[in-house]
């Protein structure tokens, strides 16, 4: 199991490694094993006799009891659970400290499945159809938790559960941070979650993750369930966090062959190195997810009979039912997808002040624009999710087309720039021309306000020299 540390540069916490130094009991539930452990605890397997009925108890390192900080970091997680009422969210159901051990313990909601990271573990990586469908469950899980001010913070194929119900479920709100309330836990300039999947805003300084940043570690997520690798390696957190500020990985697609260009756009917008750039809302990635359609409709790992019998599972099943779509795993399907991206680019071109600007767009709207004389002649594109910028002419699709408004073109050559048109970005990330003729105007203008300054300057000059060598 991967564990979460509070500060990548210290050693975790070790648990006893005496498994008779577990204790038996905790308050009315009986201890039956051991089942993982954590950045602040252990995790045992325990059982309510008289509701026959099985939990998960977190307990609290008793090394770190002595940590007020830590202690309140432990209750504040149960408090925050305690505010998310989710299919998705693992169910917090009590906490508190046992009379006979002094031990802090959290009781959860029991999980029978494995993690994702140990589907990883035994599959190397999974298919897409799974790999989103887990992404929407626990996309789900975000839109409710940021609703209700909460930030997990430590986004990972270790914290999400999966039922045997085929239900993923998001756990361990260890780090989690409440937006509507002052923290004093989170130290000014310390870094903390687990470094493969935090943004480096996190990294840096954990005060400064918001919902945006569990978004990007959602989004090295599903890259990890897709490859079977992280985005981002290295031999220790500072160099992974350094690659983290570039912001360049390799396209899942190039690892696995199965992801459509259409993930990659996704997965890149999930993991953009800027938060502005990134989706801004849980909601806003669900939409595009669900509108993929790569969804599967029941986890291929999954006995469809127990996925029926779960009602969440049967309602995210009727949501996605759609009569229209198709079957990605036929010929024509995975043409149709690929038709569809290739239809998708990124366009590059200078602006005024020299600096390059990318609009999203179409096939159709980079034809218009070359038809109608608003593309300067230096502009480059991209296909879809690809990295590299080409000239327009290069590709076949704009090879041919020719300009409509020839008599603008050649106004534009005399203007002293054959060929050459000034572009300024648009407010909705278009482009616009501005006419030589404006430029022309502007600079007589300025010429005129020249002379006139020069002239002032003789006419006080002349006064001057009048009023101190008059004839006396």
């Amino acid at each position: 199991m991967e564990i979460t540390n509070l500060d990548p540069a210290q050693p975790v916490p070790r648990s006893p490694s005496d498994p008779q130094h577990d204790p038996r009991r905790l308050g009315e539930f009986l201890i039956l094993r051991r089942i993982g452990q954590g950045g602040m605890g252990v995790v045992y397997l325990g059982y309510h006799e008289e509701l026959g009925q099985q939990v998960a108890i977190k307990v609290l390192y008793e090394q770190m009891a002595g940590n007020q900080d830590l202690v309140d970091r432990f209750y504040r997680e149960a408090k925050s659970g305690a505010l998310l009422n989710f299919p998705n969210i693992v169910r917090t159901m009590l906490v508190g400290q046992d009379q006979a051990t002094d031990l802090h313990y959290l009781v959860l909601e029991y999980i029978d499945g494995p993690s994702a990271h140990a589907l990883l573990d035994q599959n190397g990586r999974l298919s897409v159809g799974d790999a989103v469908h887990i992404t929407i469950d626990i996309a789900r899980a975000l839109e409710h938790a940021h609703s209700r001010n909460v930030i997990h913070r430590d986004i990972k194929p270790d914290n999400i559960l999966i039922t045997q119900s085929g239900v993923s479920k998001l756990a361990d709100l260890g780090l989690a941070k409440r937006t509507d309330e002052a923290s004093h836990l989170t130290f000014l300039g310390k870094g903390f979650g687990t470094t493969y999947y935090m943004p480096y805003e996190q990294a840096v300084n954990a005060k400064k993750a918001d919902h945006r940043s569990d978004i990007y570690a959602l989004g090295a997520t599903l890259y990890h369930l897709l490859t079977g690798q992280v985005p981002f390696t290295g031999e220790s957190h500072v160099e992974v966090v350094d690659k983290k500020k570039v912001g360049e990985f390799t396209p899942a697609s190039e690892l696995n062959h199965e992801v459509p260009p259409e993930l990659d756009a996704i997965i890149a917008r999930m993991m953009a190195s800027e938060p502005r750039d990134r989706y801004q809302t849980a909601s806003e990635l669900l939409v595009d997810l669900e509108r993929s359609n790569l969804a599967a409709v029941v986890l291929s790992f999954v006995n469809r009979d127990l996925a029926l019998q779960d009602p969440w599972a049967r309602a995210c099943m009727a949501s996605s039912a759609q009569p229209t779509r198709p079957d990605l795993e036929t010929p024509s399907a995975r043409l149709n997808i690929a038709n569809k991206q290739a239809s998708q680019w990124v366009l590059r071109f200078r602006g005024r002040d020299g600096r390059w600007f990318r609009v999203r767009t179409t096939t159709k709207q980079i034809a218009d624009r070359l038809r109608d004389g608003r593309l300067p002649e230096d502009a480059q594109v991209s296909r879809g999710s690809a990295r590299e910028f080409r000239p327009i002419r290069e590709f076949a699709e704009f090879r041919d087309i020719r300009c409509r408004r020839k008599g603008r073109r050649k106004r534009a050559k005399t203007s002293g720039k054959t060929g050459v048109h000034l572009m300024s970005p648009g407010l909705n990330g278009s482009a616009r021309s501005l006419a030589p003729t404006r430029l022309r105007a502007g600079r007589r203008f300025q010429f005129a306000l020249a002379v006139a300054a020069v002239l002032l300057v003789a006419v006080f000059a002349v006064v001057a020299y009048l009023i101190f060598h008059r004839p006396t």
